[in-house]
């Protein structure tokens, strides 16, 4: 449903563009993540990609951006930032930079000598996303919902618990309904094919693929924070998984259930062309904000328990908060500190920006 109002083709209300770019490395370069350590690259299953939605409405003008990675250490994050805000033509702070927290990822989070060449070109090629992104700027209407996609992960200290349930998604849509983009929100580390040698965007990528095959746009995944969550039931100690072989099938059954949820959202969602865009950050607490009409951002770097997102979710129950972490790459024996400031401060600004 689209709510129509006085003005609505003004060229100040919204507009929105998408744009991807081809990330995969070389093949023979080095393969990292959690749980299975460093190994060359023998092949590409699927490619990792950039993808970019750049939104614009009063004036006001944001770059989402999310990488097909486990993390990405402080310069590359800062190098990445600047390159989009200048190909939009926005500050640095007006870029929300996330990633899909892939596990069979070029290990960005280091200084890895083989990545030198390759870290130089990677904001050039982000960037390029973006200007293709700001191409296409066309009238466009959005809105989001949250839902559940049960059963698909566990916690990873034990059985009998479930994961963090919430699936959040934003659907940005041309005049005629048809999808520009999608944004989806959901805390499952992309740890399924981490075993393997063959570059591959584990099922963030091919949930997205399916999005887009069903008519939705660009669809950008966002992880949700998911360091004490583990795919299907693969909790610490079970000595009979399901999906243990790891598999393509496994990956296409995880982001076929995933990119079904998503679809089936994006059609229920309530469409608005006359959309506020705000942006904040509070660098003490390390957290970057953002509202999008219905739809409100929280990121940090840090890597942090799906509590961190239930927090922001429980005390903000009825406004639809996509949270991202973990961008910087920590690992899983690597503890993630509770950060209570951080959801202290980002209740407060998302307050401020109109979230209940």
């Amino acid at each position: 449903m689209v709510l129509e109002m006085a003005g609505k083709t003004d060229p100040d209300l919204f507009r929105a563009g998408a744009g991807r770019a081809v990330i995969t490395p070389p093949v023979g370069f080095v393969i990292d993540g959690p749980e299975h350590g460093s190994r060359a690259s023998t092949g590409i299953l699927d490619d990792l990609l950039a993808r970019v939605i750049v939104l614009e409405s009063k004036g006001v003008r944001t770059a989402l951006v999310s990488l097909d990675v486990w993390g990405l250490n402080r310069q590359i994050a800062s190098d990445l930032k600047a390159a989009v805000a200048y190909a939009a033509d926005i500050e640095s702070t007006s870029v929300w930079l996330t990633t899909t927290g892939n596990a069979t990822s070029p290990p960005l989070w280091r200084d890895e000598s083989q990545y030198a060449n390759y870290r130089a070109f990677l904001p050039e090629q982000v960037a390029g996303a973006t200007r293709m992104a700001v191409g296409v700027l066309e009238p466009a209407s959005m809105g989001s919902t949250g839902t559940l996609l049960p059963d698909v992960s566990t916690f990873a200290e034990g059985p009998g618990r479930p994961g963090n349930q919430a699936l959040f998604v934003m659907a940005i849509n041309r005049a005629d309904g048809s999808g520009i983009a999608r944004v989806i929100n959901f805390a499952c580390p992309a740890t399924i094919l981490g075993s393997g040698t063959q570059w591959t965007a584990d099922y963030p990528g091919y949930a997205a693929w399916a999005v887009e095959q069903n008519g939705g746009g660009l669809t950008l995944f966002s992880q949700a924070p998911s360091h004490d969550i583990r795919p299907y039931d693969w909790w610490d100690g079970n000595d009979d998984p399901s999906h243990a072989e790891r598999q393509p099938r496994d990956v296409h059954a995880l982001g076929l259930l995933l990119a079904t949820q998503a679809a089936n959202g994006a059609v229920d969602t309530i469409q608005r062309r006359n959309v506020e865009i705000a942006v904040r950050h509070d660098d003490d607490a390390g957290i970057r904000l953002l509202r999008i009409g219905d739809a409100f951002f929280v990121s940090t770097d840090k890597p942090q328990p799906n509590k961190f997102a239930r927090r922001f979710r429980r005390d903000l129950p009825n406004s639809n908060t996509f949270v991202s972490a973990n961008s910087s790459g920590g690992m899983f024996d690597a503890k993630a500190r509770f950060d209570a400031r951080a959801i202290r401060r980002g209740q407060a600004i998302l307050r401020e920006l109109g979230a209940i």
